[in-house]
Formats: C-alpha cells, sequence, structure tokens
C-alpha cells in the first residue's frame, strides 16, 4: 500500500511548452489545373498554437502562373485570399510554376514542375457498413505513365425541417408561399479537409488502382438520411509530390500513440525568394484534374437511417396557433408573434367540424426554415431527383 500511496505522490502535472513565437509563415493551397476548368488557389498564414486565433488569409497578393518559356497568367482575387483563373488549358510541353508577391513586397515561387495527364475516373463505388457507407475510388492508365494518384471531394446532402411551411408573413399579412421558396428542403454542401487519399500502382505491372477507400460517411451524421452526393476530384502526381502527400498523412493522420511514425518536416516545392530561409508550407502541382459523382439514397440502405439529426431537437419544436377571433385583437397579435421573424407561420388551422379556416399554426424559425441551419433551398442543378 505505501508503494502505491509513493506512486501516486510522484504524479505531477506535464503541461508542455508551447511556442508563442510569431510564426507567420505563407500556406499555399492548390494545384494548377492545366485543363478547361478552374485553378483556384488558396493564400493564407500559420499561427501559433498557444494563439487560438482562426486562419489568417492572405489578400491583395499578385498570384501568376509562369511557364518555362516565359508564358504568363495572372490570377485574380475571387474572394479574400482565393485566387483563381478560368481555362488556363496549358500546353504540355513546357513546365509551370506559381508565382506570388505579397501586398508588403515579399516573392514566393513553386519549382517549375511537368504538367501531367490525369486518366478518367472509371468509376465509384460505396459499401453499406454497420452503420454507415464507405466509398471507393476505380481507375487506371493505359499507358502505364500516371502511378501516383491524389483524390479529394466535395459532399452534398439533402436534410429537412421539422416542419413544412406553406406560408409566410409580410406586411402584417399571412400569405401563401410560392413553390420556388419554400424552406423545407434544404441542400448542405461541404468540402472536408481533414483527409488526404494518395495511392500509387508503382509496385504493380499496370498502372491500375482498384476499389481504393476514400471517405466514410456515419448515419449519425445526418448527410445520408435522405439524398448524399460525393464528387470526387482525381489529380495524376509526380513521385515527388506523392512523398510530399504521402509525408502529410503520415504527420496528419497516423500519430496517437508511440509506435506510431514520428513528425517529420514536410518540405514542399516552394520558396521564400525575398528570404530563402524563412519556411513556405504546400506543394504546387500541375495536372489535369477529372472528376466523377456518385448519389447515396438513405432509404435504400440496409440499417437505419434518422430522417431528423438533431440540432434542433424535435423537443424544441412544438407547434402552437393563432385564431382570427377575436377579431377586434387579432392585428395586434399577428404583430406579436411575426414581426420579429423569430417564428414562422406553417400552415391553415381549420375548424374540424366546419373545415373552415379559423387560424394559422406557426413555429420557432430554427423548426421551419431549413436555411437557418447554413443551407439553401435552390437546388444544385446536378440534383437529378
Amino acid at each position: 500500500m505505501s508503494f502505491l500511496l509513493i506512486m501516486v505522490s510522484c504524479r505531477k502535472p506535464f503541461n508542455p511548452a508551447v511556442t508563442t513565437a510569431n510564426v507567420n509563415y505563407l500556406v499555399v493551397e492548390g494545384v494548377i489545373n492545366s485543363g478547361p476548368d478552374s485553378t483556384i488557389i488558396k493564400l493564407s498564414r500559420t499561427t501559433p498554437l498557444s494563439s487560438g486565433n482562426k486562419i489568417v488569409i492572405e489578400t491583395n497578393a499578385l498570384v501568376t502562373v509562369l511557364s518555362d518559356a516565359g508564358d504568363n497568367y495572372t490570377l485574380s482575387e475571387s474572394s479574400p485570399g482565393i485566387y483563381t483563373f478560368y481555362g488556363l488549358n496549358l500546353p504540355v510541353t513546357k513546365k509551370y510554376c506559381l508565382h506570388i508577391t505579397t501586398s508588403n513586397g515579399e516573392e514566393y515561387q513553386s519549382d517549375f514542375e511537368v504538367n501531367k495527364l490525369t486518366p478518367d475516373i472509371d468509376s465509384l463505388a460505396y459499401t453499406p457498413q454497420k452503420s454507415g457507407v464507405q466509398f471507393y475510388v476505380n481507375t487506371h492508365d493505359n499507358t502505364n505513365s500516371t502511378r501516383y494518384y491524389r483524390w479529394d471531394y466535395d459532399e452534398t446532402w439533402t436534410y429537412f425541417s421539422i416542419y413544412n411551411s406553406v406560408l409566410y408573413y409580410k406586411n402584417q399579412q399571412i400569405i401563401a408561399r410560392p413553390i420556388d421558396s419554400l424552406v423545407y428542403e434544404c441542400y448542405e454542401h461541404a468540402i472536408p479537409s481533414n483527409s488526404i487519399f494518395v495511392g500509387t500502382s508503382n509496385n504493380l505491372v499496370q498502372d491500375v488502382i482498384s476499389h481504393f477507400p476514400l471517405g466514410y460517411v456515419d448515419a449519425s451524421t445526418g448527410k445520408i438520411s435522405h439524398v448524399y452526393s460525393l464528387l470526387v476530384k482525381q489529380y495524376a502526381l509526380t513521385p515527388d509530390a506523392f512523398s510530399y502527400w504521402q509525408l502529410l498523412v503520415k504527420n496528419t493522420e497516423q500519430l496517437g500513440s508511440i509506435f506510431d511514425v514520428q513528425p517529420s518536416s514536410t518540405g514542399g516545392n516552394i520558396h521564400c525568394i525575398s528570404h530563402p530561409a524563412e519556411p513556405v508550407i504546400g506543394f504546387i502541382s500541375v495536372s489535369t484534374i477529372k472528376t466523377k459523382r456518385i448519389f447515396v439514397v438513405g432509404n435504400t440502405l440496409p440499417f437505419h437511417v434518422p430522417s431528423q439529426v438533431p440540432p434542433p431537437n424535435p423537443d424544441e419544436c412544438g407547434d402552437d396557433s393563432i385564431l382570427f377571433i377575436p377579431t377586434f385583437t387579432y392585428d395586434i397579435r399577428l404583430s406579436d408573434i411575426f414581426a420579429t421573424g423569430d417564428t414562422i407561420p406553417i400552415t391553415y388551422l381549420a375548424n374540424p367540424a366546419t373545415n373552415m379556416v379559423i387560424g394559422y399554426t406557426f413555429a420557432p424559425i430554427f423548426c421551419v426554415d431549413c436555411r437557418v441551419l447554413g443551407g439553401t433551398n435552390v437546388k444544385p442543378s446536378y440534383w437529378p431527383f
């Protein structure tokens, strides 16, 4: 017993030192899309772990794609820190790099990289598991010249509010809601940033990637409750780019115990020309990008899929009603309930004996308007349902 007391008394809290240095390094994210679609480059800055700051974006920079033959293409800042160029259509015979001049005059440039032609995605598939769906990608290159691949994806899914409102309040009146302004079904779009997917066929005779696992979606998220769409983007990589992304996978996804691979420097191909010793985070590749989309319908899955996933919690979504009578207080009551916008009318309230409308039902906005949770009620052009 005394030994155990000594053991307990010797335990001391360990508070590791966290650097507070101003590690204001440039972070460059994106791919030079050499095909007909958009090239999108995101610029931001690193911040100390102890700062608790959100991402610091890098605005008002001059971002240019350069070729080894002297061609240049200047990107425009489409939103703060996001620089775009639509339809570069770059020849495969040249090499390309990214040149950046920040608003304070500092210059950065990536290495010149070959323009890789990405093969088509052959197919996407998914396998229902115990309580979710695992996605897979299949691809190949008949010329055996790709060998190194990277994938990322966008998600889109539908969700519904607790109540389907066919009415809305405007100018002291309750009005029928047009079909194109219903707020019962919404579409949510997201680009997951916490996973990196890279694969290689370098150890195979044929350049074939078969049933490579991508993202997993659990039913508890609500994403596959109704209709879910996965848009996969495929990139061809050089061996150096593959090594960079593979190392990033090890540093970000395979740590957790003393037996895991230890963190190592993820040296990219971008350099600060103004101050060569300054680290820069990122790797700029040049390739065409191939895409493919797959849909999952929740009620076809072989396990229970909840139709509603909080928030809001249904317990918070009790409805109420307003009656026309007494008529002399109706206008005041109507304004008190709906003028702030926190409450939304749902539907007509009828007398069960006469079937005549005697008022309206209503509920809190977060139970009625699906847009409150961040989605949009505008159906995407690619949505087939």
